[in-house]
């Protein structure tokens, strides 16, 4: 039997020679039940979400915010239409049956529904270029919305994706309701990785790790302020320049070879 792949987001331990423990947050994937691939849904379906807010920023629209109980209702439905793709449910039901309405008072839903493709790019990509599913993406007057994704390996299509609009009251939230971000950590200098505005230790011990075996997740931004050298690539080089210039040993980041 198919079942979609859980979720889980990892909370990475680094502790330092001087006992420091530094948690940052990483993302990481499970297992897929084909065994051999990996998966983060939750990062793919957050990336769908900051799309949908990205090309509505670009029109001049609100953003609209993602729920948690809404990407729980997604999922429900990119894992049903592994079974049965089709804006009805397996049971023949509408997908809006799967919304509770004692939790979300909607005045309105919509759904997109996508399989085959298998990164949020293209999925997305693909709702563009469709009129019916770009303007529930566009739509003024959503307010929440939800995601979710289910790879299905011994299906037809292999990955489905689902997206649930919904507009409510004005002024009416919506529990764990947020406006998703592209950068949580955003450093402040070269050097800076963890985003508190300070070069320090905490720099170093995470670009070791994230140079050691990757474990630990950098962001765009953070790869950019771990260059020290500005030279495009994080190496074993920056690591030196960021540990000379924590002893003292040279004064500036980034730093300039003459």
């Amino acid at each position: 039997m198919t079942a979609c792949i859980k979720r889980l987001n990892r909370i990475i331990s680094v502790i330092s020679a001087v006992a420091v423990m530094l948690a940052v947050l990483g993302f990481s994937s499970l297992t897929s039940s084909a065994g051999e691939e990996d998966y983060d849904l939750d990062a793919m379906a957050e990336e769908i979400a900051l799309l949908v807010n990205e090309a509505r920023a670009e029109l001049g629209l609100e953003p609209v915010y993602v729920v948690p109980y809404l990407n729980d209702v997604a999922e429900l439905r990119a894992t049903e239409c592994s079974e049965h793709f089709d804006h009805r449910r397996p049971d023949g039901s509408k997908f809006i049956t799967a919304i509770d309405y004692s939790i979300v008072h909607y005045s309105a839903a919509a759904e997109n529904i996508a399989a085959g493709l298998n990164t949020p790019e293209a999925t997305f990509n693909s709702w563009k270029n469709s009129a019916g599913h770009w303007a529930n993406i566009t739509n003024p007057s959503a307010t929440h919305l939800g995601v979710g994704v289910c790879y299905a390996p011994d299906s037809t299509y292999r990955w489905y994706w689902a997206q649930i609009f919904v507009s409510c009251t004005e002024g009416r939230e919506i529990e764990g309701q947020y406006i998703p971000e592209r950068y949580k950590v955003v450093p402040k200098t070269t050097g800076d990785l963890t985003g508190d505005g300070v070069v320090d230790t905490f720099d170093y011990i995470m670009l070791l790790q994230y140079l050691d075996n990757k474990s630990v997740y950098l962001n765009d931004l953070q790869l950019e302020a771990a260059d020290c050298l500005k030279d495009g690539s994080v190496t074993s080089a920056d690591a030196m320049i960021l540990k000379n210039f924590l002893l003292g040993k040279n004064k500036d980041l980034p730093y300039e070879i003459s």
